[in-house]
This record gives structure tokens, C-alpha cells and sequence, in this order.
């Protein structure tokens, strides 16, 4: 038999006793002649949401980057000293002496497709990356390979005292688009979640069933006069079993459910009820 809510309430959320993937375990509280039954999303759920929340908000900002900034990196190099240096840093920088050439990265995922980045290689084989962010669109791997040249000839010519050179990161069309997308699915997936988190109570006692239902950002509350209960159902179906209640004339409202191993819980918890 199917449930439906009497015409002047709203379907109430149902109860799982043992829980869900989502959903915690079904609480009971008594407390004098009141009884409370409640469940809410689980803890790490919860916690995912506001991560991923945090993450779509940050994300208008990275798409301002990818869209209207750039970023450039200055390798300089000086004979003298023999220091090299990437934005003025040397800390991490190959010195001059055991550089042995630059050469272009190329790489491929499945993400960006084919891209480029700008590496130094030492005597002894090692490779220390100068860029920022890879290169994809077309102009911007012909700046990174003319600063590649650049090294290189800097390298062969023991004649030249000092080297400046600089490289610029634009996105390209690609990522600009792609940057968009990703915006709409977090926000997208992120209203779905908003929606999954929510929480249900049903507070009986003396007088009324009042049903609260909250969700991320909205609350409802209804109440049902004890007067228009006729009975508590309990109810044993194929899998388990279901708690209900017979409102008026209509069809039984079920609030709470359960599998075979918690069944006999939900049959006792149905006769205090009643």
C-alpha cells in the first residue's frame, strides 16, 4: 500500500532506524512523557559540504586569474658569481657551473591535452622545472621556447658576463572555457548536496506529533493534534519493517523504517507509542 500525507500536511521526511550511507542512525530520547525521534546527515557528509562550499566560492577568483592575469617568470643568470636565479630567488636555482642545457617539458593529460613547460638540466642528469604553469596555447609555448633558446645560447657562449630572460603564462581559450564549466558543475553539485543535507524530528507527547524538517537553509514545522491520530501502525513489510501513523481518514503516514536485524527495536518503540 502506498503512503500519502493527509491534504494539509506536507510528506514528512522518513526515519531509517539503522541509517543510511547519508544518514546517521535513528536517535530516541525520552524525557517524561515526551518522546523525540531524530536523525541527521552524517558528520563527515556535513563536513564535505562545507569543504566543497569553501572551494566553489574561491573558485570566481581563479577563473578572474585565468581570464584576465598573467604570469611571468624572470631566469637570470650571472658569470661572475655564477648564481642563477627565477624571480630573484636562488635558494632551490642550479648554479651556473652545473647547468648543463634548457630544454622544452612536453607533457599530456587528459585534463589539458598536450603542454609545455621550461626545465633546466644538470651535468648529472637532473631537471628542476622553471615554470609556474604550463604553456598550451600556441603563443605562449613560442615564448617559452624563444626563452629556451635564449639559455641555450647563453650556455655555449662563455663570452656573455650575464643573462636575463623572461617567459609569460597566458590561458588560452581552452582553459578559459573549461574554468567556466568546472564553476557551473561545483555550483551545481553543491546546491545537490545542500539539498541531501538535512535533518528530521518527530517530538511526540500528550497532545500533538510535531514534525520538524530542516534543511541547510530552511525549516518546516508541522503539528498533528493527537485527536486526529486514530491509531499507530506497526507494520511488517518484505524487508523489514515500517512504523505509521493513521491520520484522520487518509492513508498512513510512515515516519520511521527498519531492517530485519532492528526490527523487533521498531516493533517496541511502535507499542510505547501507542
Amino acid at each position: 500500500m502506498t503512503t500519502a500525507p493527509p491534504r494539509d500536511l506536507v510528506a514528512p521526511v522518513r526515519l531509517a532506524y539503522e541509517g543510511t550511507l547519508l544518514k546517521s542512525r535513528m536517535k530516541i530520547h525520552r524525557k517524561e512523557r515526551t518522546i523525540v525521534l531524530s536523525q541527521k546527515t552524517r558528520l563527515w557528509f556535513r563536513a564535505a559540504v562545507c569543504l566543497w562550499a569553501t572551494i566553489v566560492v574561491m573558485t570566481p577568483f581563479m577563473i578572474y586569474s585565468e581570464w584576465f592575469l598573467s604570469t611571468t617568470t624572470r631566469f637570470t643568470c650571472d658569470r661572475g658569481t655564477g648564481i642563477c636565479s627565477v624571480d630573484g630567488r636562488s635558494g632551490n636555482v642550479p648554479r651556473l657551473a652545473d647547468i648543463g642545457r634548457a630544454e622544452m617539458d612536453r607533457d599530456f593529460n587528459r585534463r589539458d591535452g598536450v603542454n609545455w613547460g621550461v626545465n633546466l638540466v644538470t651535468r648529472d642528469g637532473k631537471k628542476y622545472a622553471l615554470d609556474e604553469q604550463r604553456a598550451i596555447d600556441d603563443r605562449v609555448v613560442a615564448d617559452y621556447r624563444t626563452s629556451v633558446k635564449a639559455i641555450n645560447a647563453y650556455l655555449a657562449n662563455p663570452a656573455q658576463s650575464s643573462l636575463d630572460t623572461s617567459f609569460t603564462y597566458r590561458a588560452s581559450l581552452g582553459e578559459k572555457i573549461q574554468s567556466l564549466v568546472y564553476f557551473v558543475f561545483g555550483v551545481f553539485s553543491l546546491l545537490i548536496a545542500c539539498a541531501l543535507w538535512t535533518s528530521a524530528a518527530y517530538i511526540v507527547d500528550g497532545e500533538r506529533v510535531t514534525v520538524v524538517t530542516r534543511w541547510m537553509f530552511q525549516r518546516t514545522t508541522q503539528e498533528i493534534a493527537v485527536s486526529r491520530i486514530r491509531r499507530v501502525v506497526d507494520r511488517q513489510e518484505s524487508d523489514g519493517r515500517s512504523l505509521q501513523l493513521q491520520v484522520d481518514d487518509a492513508e498512513r503516514i510512515t515516519i520511521a523504517t527498519a531492517g530485519r536485524a532492528r526490527m523487533l527495536e521498531l516493533g517496541a518503540l511502535a507499542a510505547e507509542l501507542a
